[in-house]
């Protein structure tokens, strides 16, 4: 009853605002304005006509209000002003001074209240669009949810047909007002990265492994981890006593890592074991394992429940400084149609609830995998930091061939510099811009024609291997174009050699630059950034 009254109440004011607008215009036109047939003698009948209409259509009103009961309009005046307003201005919608139309109309009821007609209201202007948008908070979430009116202004060419006469172009104006409701919700994004004591995270005197998991019950006693193949090999045993000694009962699945293994079919495998162990909605399970074991969790974790918490224990180089302290998940997409591979094509935005990071895995890898992370690192260095590089150029080979532990070759705390330096400036360049809403990334140095160099069929080469052959490539690239000098290019080059990285591969042909660059502007979203 309540909104039918203000529907005819601002019924007659806007019948009101309409036809005295449109008098005005009608009479202040010259007979030789554009789009006006009519002559003064003219306008002044017409202006008569619609005066009469409006008068016709004022009555139409009065006799609707009349017709309600005394009931009604006793509560519609028992309402608080600010409330009847708000009502008034719904049906009114806004105007083009940037107010409601209502608000110079109950001036005398803003003033009995003392509450301003613009409290708790936001109103959004886009000159561009010729829109406005009124944002009206609603009474149970003041801060997320609003009612809106929107109200654009469009102009279209029309044919106005004249009798006598040939047909001219002219601008029409079309209003469009539509009503609706917009949710606002920032989701909050916290996650620690933290630096393990070297060596000590499946030391059972180290309850940082445990407590990442969540609290729970006394009762609780067991958990639920993805455990990367190769290091089931190399660590389960310690992983196993490790719980054993919290007397912990570990469920895990063994999950293959590389990059053959990212598909879909491994985000089942994980979901079919989550729904055997029946995983809490807030039960953080763990992530052990190489770059393309964590992704794969990460996406399987973003499906479960539809986002369970789950924390990243990075067992590479490349993994530690790269793949685990962002929030980009992904496994590659076969597709049926186009009958390609596509690297990182069906994934997800989701932050891990925890990240653990114990450089004493890298003692465990060969050679080639710590060159392969050294290339996410010399990315970093030359696109961030002359400090990094310089680090990464006088140590860099040591630290390959000493497995990244201390030697008489390398000043005391340097590899250690060297890995949370690379971690920092990472976190620095996807911190602010989580969601990539931002696509001028500098960390995608290296990854313009490497995602489809790791594609090709049989192909022997890894992921950093295949950053640092496009990032060297992007360095040719920049000195034809006269943005670096020789001399760069050839320190760059001896700094590559000295990690044992590819510069190189044969694989990398015209054709497969070309397919890169295409396939660059599609993901950048028609721009190559």
């Amino acid at each position: 009853v309540i909104f039918l009254t203000a529907s005819l109440f601002c019924g007659t004011l806007k019948i009101s605002l309409k036809f005295s607008k449109e008098m005005d215009n009608q009479i202040m036109k010259s007979p030789t304005e554009k789009g006006n047939p009519y002559t003064r003698e003219e306008n002044v009948e017409v202006s008569k006509t619609m005066l009469a209409n409006m008068k016709k259509e004022f009555q139409r009103k009065a006799d609707e209000i009349s017709a309600l009961s005394s009931t009604v309009i006793e509560e519609w005046k028992l309402l608080p002003a600010e409330v009847r307003r708000s009502l008034a201005g719904l049906e009114l919608g806004p105007t083009s001074d940037g107010l409601t139309s209502i608000e110079s109309l109950t001036s005398s009821s803003c003033s009995e209240s003392g509450i301003s007609s613009k409290e708790g209201i936001l109103v959004e202007n886009y000159p561009q669009d010729k829109e406005k948008v009124t944002l009206i908070p609603l009474e149970r979430a003041p801060k997320n949810v609003f009612a809106f009116s929107k109200c654009s202004n469009r102009s279209k060419e029309v044919d106005d047909i004249r009798i006598l006469s040939n047909a001219t172009s002219n601008k029409e104006t079309i209003v469009t007002t539509t009503k609706g409701w917009r949710n606002i919700f920032s989701l909050p994004i916290s996650y620690d990265v933290n630096m393990i004591p070297h060596g000590t995270i499946f030391d059972p005197n180290n309850p940082q492994l445990l407590e990442s998991t969540g609290v729970h019950p006394e009762d609780y006693k067991r958990r639920f981890a993805v455990i990367d193949q190769a290091v089931e090999k190399v660590y389960g045993d310690q992983i196993r006593s490790y719980f054993q000694f919290h007397s912990i009962e570990l469920h895990y699945i063994i999950l293959a890592g590389g990059e053959p293994a990212k598909r879909p079919m491994a985000i089942d495998a994980i979901l079919d074991k989550m729904c055997e162990y029946k995983l809490r909605r807030r039960e953080p399970f763990l992530a052990i394992g190489g770059g393309c074991v964590l992704d794969i969790c990460g996406v399987a974790a973003c499906l479960y429940r539809r986002g369970v918490p789950f924390v990243r224990v990075p067992t590479t180089l490349l993994a530690i400084v790269d793949a685990s302290v962002g929030v980009k998940n992904g496994v590659d997409y076969c597709c049926n149609v186009t009958d390609e591979t596509y690297k990182n094509r069906v994934g997800s935005f989701y932050a891990p609830s925890a990240c653990l990071l114990d450089t004493y895995f890298v003692k465990t890898q060969d050679k080639r995998n710590i060159s392969n992370g050294f290339a996410e690192i010399l990315k970093l260095a030359l696109v961030r930091s002359s400090d990094l590089f310089d680090l990464v150029e006088a140590h860099g080979a040591s630290l390959v061939a000493s497995h990244f532990e201390h030697s008489s070759s390398v000043p005391h705390g340097v590899s250690k510099r060297i890995i949370e330096l690379s971690i920092q400036i990472m976190l620095e360049e996807l911190g602010p811009n989580l969601w990539e809403h931002k696509l001028e990334r500098c960390v995608d140095y290296g990854h313009t024609f490497s995602k489809l160099l790791e594609m090709v069929p049989n192909a022997d080469i890894m992921h950093g291997e295949a950053v640092n052959i496009d990032g060297f490539f992007c360095c040719i690239l920049s000195y034809l174009r006269g943005h670096i000098t020789m001399d760069i290019v050839e320190r760059v080059f001896k700094c590559m050699q000295s990690l044992s990285l590819p510069t190189n591969s044969p694989d990398l042909d015209s054709k497969l630059a070309w397919q890169s660059c295409c396939d660059a502007i599609e993901h950048r979203n028609g721009a190559m950034r």
